[in-house]
């Protein structure tokens, strides 16, 4: 009986400290994303939940979000209900975060156009901006399948209207394997794809032309 008692309270303390260490996974992850997104962007990044199994290193992250950049809408520019993620545990502790596989399954952007400006634009122009403050953590993500995405092209010049458009599927692989590489790095090599194909689907729509063309139109008085 007492052998037993022994036994059990041993197991509950085995559950407690793995389901401490889960949350603590979680939330590294949770907040190395906010943070460090967030300076790369220069705008707010949310996520809203992070599950990561401490068994196997696959999980989920819900509710990724990055807000518009000052000077346009309070709509989100980019938003992720889901992706799945497959991570190297013992890395996330480490010098260099490893990730195996994220896959981003229908990803929504809005590309909206104010004046002169695209807050895709800005956001892509951000990301490429020297950063004052770097992480020192590396980040390696082996592959990336980025699918069903779609934007939301909004524009006001001449006439307001709004179309929507599929992004094309894509993937990458090797990501920060090139030399030395901060988590900021890693996370532009990841965005900055799908930004640019967001910003392709409104170059067909002529909205990136007729930017320019405003532009050269104030230019030239």
């Amino acid at each position: 009986m007492k052998a037993a008692k022994i036994t059990g309270i041993i197991a509950v303390a085995i559950l407690a400290g793995m389901f401490t260490i889960s949350l603590t996974i979680d939330g590294i992850v949770k907040s190395g994303i906010e943070e460090n997104m967030s300076q790369l962007v220069q705008t707010e990044v949310s996520v809203d939940d992070v599950d990561i199994s401490i068994f196997n290193g696959s999980g989920t992250i819900k509710g990724f979000s990055i807000s518009n950049p000052d000077g346009f809408s309070e709509n989100e520019a980019i938003s992720i209900k889901s992706m799945t993620i497959e991570t190297d545990l013992a890395s996330i502790l480490s010098d260099q975060i490893v990730v195996n596989e994220i896959r981003i399954k229908s990803p929504e952007l809005l590309f909206e156009q104010k004046g002169v400006s695209a807050n895709l634009k800005t956001i892509n122009d951000n990301m490429n901006m020297e950063s004052e403050s770097s992480s020192e953590k590396g980040l390696v993500v082996n592959y990336l399948l980025i699918e069903n995405g779609k934007v939301e092209v909004n524009t006001a010049i001449d006439r307001e209207r709004t179309v929507t458009a599929e992004i094309d599927e894509f993937e990458l692989s090797g990501i920060g394997k090139a030399g030395l590489n901060t988590l900021q790095q890693g996370m532009k090599e990841i965005l900055e794809p799908l930004i640019k194909q967001a910003m392709a689907q409104a170059a067909k729509e002529g909205v990136l032309e007729q930017v320019q063309n405003k532009v050269e139109d104030l230019i030239n008085g």
